[in-house]
């Protein structure tokens, strides 16, 4: 047979059989560069609502809606260039009531026939992986939008099209109409209302549910957040009778001159920053997640130049013991250029664009060195750094890591590690391998800010540890109006009977360190033992430079007095 007849076979039949295995197709088709389809077999009617034998004399634009045909003319271009392309969706325009079916477009060159490629159509909720968790309502948790999301902006570098786009919903009404109209109601709207955010998005099969009366979704040109507020508040309406004021921000997919992985980072902040209850509101969204995104990946170069180039600073905390008031280690804490202001918004940023462990590496390669001469060698010195959840979570990241402290065998027992998390970590056996590696080196480990965000008691469970510092909102508290007076019972208690050592953190006068003393609380940190600072370079020795109104050195030991200067700093020639 000819080329341009109906039926026309690839070369081998198991050709064909290969196919479908490499791809998982359900419609296999055999084309030119221009689309052209030559021969087709499978699925056809399920997939294009048209047999197989009629598809030999279309081209595959044809069969594409006119809003996805510039997306399938870029994927035959890639293809005609020897690249794989793998599921980009798009939706195939029904030949009788008018309708679409959404798909994915998979392709290659074909391997014998010069100037042909195999080409792909499956049903689009094959693209993702079946661990991806759904709820009732079908709608993708955050992991799995965050995994979509990041594979389109992928897609959408290589075809140069920027036609994605990702909406965030905001209903904070939601949840005081279950209590006025009922959850019978509510729950009808809500099969209405995510039904809808399913028929919107690409594919059918991109919406999600980021809790907490927040959804996202990502869809075409052709769907605008405006559309989508004004048919919620309809749905509301209708289903409920009640009145609803959705709220939304769209980010467009745009990759003009920045990298897809730098796109994608950006992406997953602004998504994190509204699913996590940030404090974020979507107008705030709305200005930093332009269009371009340009504004985020600003601030990220920003933040890798910081830390390729070394600049910052590191500042020194005491954490003293109650029991006999020696100093028992210092933390080291970051600063950012010369100002020694709170790196805390730097750092969460870092955190949730995936810059983290980058710093955390730089900042224990500093520390290492600082504790190798100088000042920072006195060896009754201890000293404690930050490490990231999410370094430990990554498995490059620790090999990085773990390198760094078996080339520092010769700090053991005096490089401490406390782990640092703003979002829970998802795999605490993964994260505990690292830590017991760490821990059979010679360095202690403890867990930072234990009892509020993610760094909860299931920790104690999962991560063995060496010590936890209690977050000091509930030092506040207790040392206030004793709300948490029973909480910081239930954390010291189940501490000392796990053999865990305690720290207190944000000890603000010599009342609530005596309160501690009372709760067993073994260690304390905050103003009122000393603020951040950095050993003087006035005063020769190891020792002098790390004097204070409020310490002093007795039989090698570095000791808080006490006294009127309590609280007032220290000597520092960075403060």
């Amino acid at each position: 047979m000819t080329d341009g007849q109906p039926g026309a076979r690839l070369g081998q039949p198991q050709e064909a059989y290969v196919a479908f295995a490499f791809a998982a197709a359900d419609l296999l088709m055999e084309s030119d560069h221009s689309g052209r389809i030559i021969f087709a077999i499978g699925a056809s009617m399920s997939l294009v609502g048209r047999p197989a034998r009629l598809l030999a004399t279309m081209t595959l634009p044809e069969l594409i809606c006119p809003e996805d045909q510039s997306r399938a003319s870029n994927a035959l271009k890639r293809m005609a260039k020897g690249e794989r392309v793998r599921h980009t969706l798009l939706h195939v325009a029904l030949p009788d009531d008018g309708g679409s079916v959404p798909v994915a477009l998979s392709g290659y060159p074909h391997p014998d026939h010069e100037g042909r490629l195999l080409l792909v159509l499956t049903h689009s909720g094959t693209i993702m992986s079946p661990s991806i968790k759904r709820n009732e309502e079908g709608l993708l948790g955050r992991e799995g939008f965050e995994a979509l999301a990041g594979s389109l902006i992928k897609e959408s570098a290589k075809d140069d099209d920027d036609s994605y786009r990702m909406t965030l919903l905001d209903l904070p009404e939601l949840a005081d109409l279950r209590t006025k109209v009922g959850a019978e109601a509510t729950a009808g709207f809500i099969n209405r209302f995510t039904e809808y955010l399913r028929q919107c998005s690409v594919g059918g099969d991109a919406a999600a549910d980021l809790g907490d009366s927040k959804y996202g979704l990502i869809h075409g040109p052709d769907v605008s957040s405006l559309d989508i507020e004004a048919t919620i508040a309809d749905l509301a309406s209708s289903v409920m009778g009640a009145k609803l004021h959705p709220s939304t921000t769209s980010v467009q997919f745009n990759t003009d001159g920045i990298s897809s992985q730098e796109a994608t980072s950006a992406l997953i902040y602004t998504l994190n920053r509204f699913s996590q209850d940030s404090g974020a509101t979507i107008q705030e969204l709305s200005k930093m997640a332009q269009p371009s995104l340009s504004l985020t990946v600003s601030k990220m170069r920003e933040v890798k130049q910081t830390i390729g180039s070394g600049d910052f600073q590191l500042y020194f905390q005491p954490i003293v013991d109650l029991w006999s008031n020696a100093v028992h280690h210092f933390e080291c804490l970051v600063r950012f250029g010369g100002s020694g202001a709170s790196p805390y918004n730097t750092v969460v940023f870092a955190e949730d664009t995936g810059l983290v462990g980058e710093l955390d590496l730089a900042i224990l390669t500093r520390a290492i060195a600082f504790m190798r001469e100088g000042v920072g060698a006195e060896p009754s010195m201890r000293f404690a750094v930050n490490l990231s959840g999410r370094t430990l979570s990554s498995s490059s990241l620790a090999g990085r890591l773990l390198r760094l402290i078996i080339g520092a065998s010769d700090l053991r027992g005096r490089l401490l590690f406390e782990l640092t998390e703003s979002a829970a970590i998802s795999d605490l056996v993964a994260v505990n391998a690292v830590i017991q590696e760490i821990r059979g080196r010679g360095h202690p480990v403890g867990i930072d800010d234990f009892g509020a965000g993610a760094a909860a008691f299931h920790y104690l469970r999962g991560l063995k540890v060496d010590h936890v510092k209690i977050d000091g909102s509930y030092v506040r508290e207790a040392s206030g109006k004793g709300d948490s007076l029973p909480f910081l019972r239930a954390i010291t208690q189940l501490c000392r009977e796990l053999k865990i050592a305690t720290i207190a953190e944000h000890i603000e006068d010599e009342a609530t360190a005596n309160l501690l003393r009372v709760y067993n609380v073994r260690y304390g940190q905050g103003y009122f033992f000393g603020k951040p600072m950095q050993p003087s370079k006035k005063q020769p020795g190891n020792k002098a430079p790390w004097m204070t109104p409020v310490t002093q050195w007795r039989n090698g030991l570095l000791f808080f007095s006490g006294g009127s200067g309590a609280g007032s700093g220290s000597s520092s020639d960075g403060s």
